[in-house]
């Protein structure tokens, strides 16, 4: 999860904490950036986490499991006599973050270091031959199912498998691509079956993934050493609990950017294309946009500020390249691109602040034929909030949504929080209010065991109609807040599945204000980034907490998510569910529903419906992907599997709703906007297809059936 539930405040008084820390370990050293940077973290994380870890060999042993976990996720570079070389760093990690040395940190990169270079000297060599693929062998794709290779004779034998896992999936690549464009999937891999090997392919498909590897490689190998320091400190936060992270100053950019839906830059999205960086799409309306030469599909090959000299962006990450084209508001950037059609021209753009706008709460009227009904429907990417300019808020503009909405006359809204990450937590707390009256939203809980009820702000109610709140797997944090307390209350249907369960509350802490107490002069050190560390937890006003569990639908509906391993359950170190003494709240008194009646109808519906029937094979299926996860390397046996699964999961790709019942319509005042329509246009037809979404709208119109039932009585 990228999206975390966040407050910004004022650090808080207890420098003189970190100020004893410094002084009492460091007396009379000369600090370098590495190590000030380091003791401003450990002693943060000692002074203010919610539920500090002590510095000891259980902390140092969480950190070096971490840490080699990040170096090497997949078990493809160290060896077991690598780590049985490490292990003796293992129960001093502690010591080295309390005395500011960095021992296991360079050695552990030393060995993957030496380990990279052997790996890629061998996959060199070993791409400049034709591979055999008519041998009965088996590669186990799942890493957690193996162990680290022995050695180094048991390593090349793993990287023998990958290599040729990788080419075959290559080569069945450029085969599927020789076959007509108009044919079935079905059609193809028969076609390509029939035909015998095709040595000009696998030279081909070998020499794409040579470049790749070595490409990946490259990276790893060039990697800056402040990066890979940068990466050890975020498994020192990362031992503490899963959301607590250390951000270098490019990642607290990013941060920001997703906390606001705003940056200052050119407002183009980009990739990587083999050894360029790709212009994906113009973001509507940015300064890209209004300058009109930078177009979808252009390679840019060389970027320069005003009056220096141009940088070369060739073999460079995308990050990287994002570095040198993002800058402030009203500065120039020059950009050298290719056009699709060959040639290069130079184009200057001046930045600006570019709006992401499709990160900001929507609205769309949806209207049902069978009894002219009219719903509102508003969807919400992230609980987002300007703190810096006083800009936009997700729960302003929710409301303005559904002021939006009342004026259409709708009979009842969905509040849309599927993969809403979360956000900032005072928007949680105020959206809540939106559709109560007033009352207590959620309870606090911080390091001390001191607990305060936040409570909706005003005693006004912006929507008092029937409401229905989606949920899925990847809601999280402020998602999870708001859905508990409407469901609390009674307020609202949820409806989905088992929400993400972060229950914790993250404070970002400036580590240079920081460091300006300790040592005003330290300019040098600058910038360091912050650090994001859990200082509080939460509650619903019932008692129970939504972390690790988090919250459970009303109304259940098939997880596509189901059996793969998303949730605060399946992180490293995450804090335990418990609870504490619920509130003294008004449980909501406009429309009552039947919940089990809602939720039999809703079932009925589900299982007579031949899309959520696709959704239970897809289910089964990545079920016993996971469970049969050893892949075969023979080229007949590939093919077979490689089909069986394709064909799979393309049936996925023509989800569509069983009928036209409902129409979907933004609201005039969005559609005046030209810049907008085109991308209107493509999230109305996204929103039509969405199967989840239209049980939704049945479920609501079960729901204010249920209403007009009741005044009738």
């Amino acid at each position: 999860m990228k999206r975390r539930i966040f407050r910004l405040i004022p650090v808080v008084l207890s420098i003189v904490l970190v100020l004893l820390f410094f002084t009492s370990t460091l007396t009379g050293q000369e600090l370098s950036k590495d190590q000030a940077l380091s003791q401003l973290i450990v002693s943060s994380l000692a002074s203010w986490h919610y539920s500090p870890t002590k510095l000891g060999d259980d902390l140092s042993e969480r950190i070096f499991t971490l840490y080699i976990k990040n170096l090497d996720y997949n078990k493809r570079f160290f060896t077991q006599m690598d780590l049985k070389e490490l292990e003796k760093y293992k129960s001093k990690i502690d010591d080295e973050l309390r005395y500011g040395t960095t021992d296991f940190f360079t050695i552990s990169w030393n060995i993957l270091h030496k380990r990279i270079l052997e790996v890629k000297g061998f996959t060199d060599g070993y791409l400049q031959e034709p591979i055999n693929f008519m041998e009965e062998e088996y590669l186990e794709l799942d890493a957690e199912k193996r162990d680290y290779p022995q050695n180094s004779q048991e390593l090349k034998a793993l990287w023998q498998k990958l290599i040729k896992y990788q080419t075959l999936n290559v080569y069945m690549d450029f085969l599927l691509e020789q076959e007509a464009e108009d044919a079935r999937l079905e059609e193809k891999f028969a076609s390509i079956m029939k035909k015998p090997f095709q040595p000009e392919i696998e030279s081909k498909a070998r020499a794409k993934v040579k470049k790749d590897f070595n490409r990946t490689f490259d990276r790893m190998l060039q990697e800056k050493t402040e990066d890979r320091f940068h990466r050890y400190l975020n498994a020192v936060a990362g031992s503490f609990d899963p959301h607590t992270n250390f951000f270098p100053p490019k990642a607290q950019e990013d941060f920001e950017i997703e906390m606001t839906g705003m940056l200052e830059g050119i407002g183009a999205l980009l990739q990587e294309e083999g050894d360029y960086i790709k212009v994906v799409s113009i973001v509507p309306g940015g300064p890209s946009w209004r300058q009109g030469q930078l177009k979808a599909g252009d390679l840019i090959l060389k970027v320069a500020q005003k009056d220096e000299e141009p940088i070369d962006l060739t073999n460079m990450p995308v990050d990287e390249v994002v570095k040198y084209i993002r800058g402030k508001k009203g500065t120039e950037v020059i950009l050298t691109v290719k056009k699709p059609e060959g040639q290069i021209e130079v184009i200057s753009i001046i930045r600006d602040v570019v709006v992401l706008e499709e990160s900001y709460a929507k609205s769309v009227v949806i209207e049902t034929e069978k009894n002219s009904k009219k719903f509102g429907y508003i969807s919400l990417p992230s609980f987002y909030h300007d703190f810096e300019r006083g800009g936009r808020t997700s729960a302003g503009d929710v409301k303005l949504e559904l002021e939006k909405l009342k004026k259409e006359n709708v009979e009842g809204v969905i509040l849309d929080l599927r993969n809403n990450g979360g956000g900032a937590l005072d928007d949680a707390v105020k959206m809540a209010g939106l559709f109560i009256e007033s009352g207590p939203i959620v309870q606090v809980k911080d390091q001390k065991g001191k607990i305060k009820a936040l409570n909706d702000p005003d005693r006004g109610i912006v929507y008092d109609g029937p409401l229905v709140v989606m949920i899925n797997s990847l809601s999280a944090s402020a998602s999870e807040i708001l859905a508990a307390a409407l469901q609390d209350y009674g307020r609202a249907v949820v409806v989905g599945s088992t929400s993400f369960g972060k229950g914790s509350v993250q404070e970002l802490v400036d580590l240079d204000y920081l460091l300006d107490y300790i040592y005003p002069r330290s300019f040098e050190y600058k910038p360091l980034g912050s650090l994001k560390l859990t200082i509080e937890k939460f509650y619903r006003i019932n008692g129970g907490s939504t972390q690790y569990k988090g919250v459970n639908a009303d109304i259940a509906l098939p997880d596509p998510y189901a059996y793969l391993d998303i949730g605060e359950k399946s992180l490293d170190y995450a804090m335990p569910w418990d609870q504490v003494k619920p509130l003294s709240y008004k449980k909501w008194d406009g429309q009552k529903w039947r919940l089990e009646e809602l939720r039999k109808k809703s079932e009925r519906r589900i299982e007579s419906n031949p899309n959520f029937d696709l959704v239970k094979q897809s289910i089964a299926q990545v079920k016993e992907q996971k469970e049969q996860s050893i892949q075969p390397l023979k080229i007949s046996e590939f093919l077979e599997k490689q089909k069986m699964n394709q064909l799979k999961a393309k049936k996925l790709d023509n989800l569509k709703p069983q009928n036209q019942a409902f129409k979907f319509r933004m609201l005039e005042k969005e559609l005046e906007d030209s810049v907008q329509k085109e991308t209107n246009q493509e999230r109305l037809e996204q929103i039509s297809s969405d199967i989840y979404l239209e049980e939704a709208v049945w479920i609501l119109n079960d729901l204010t059936a249920a209403r007009v039932m009741a005044e009738a009585a």
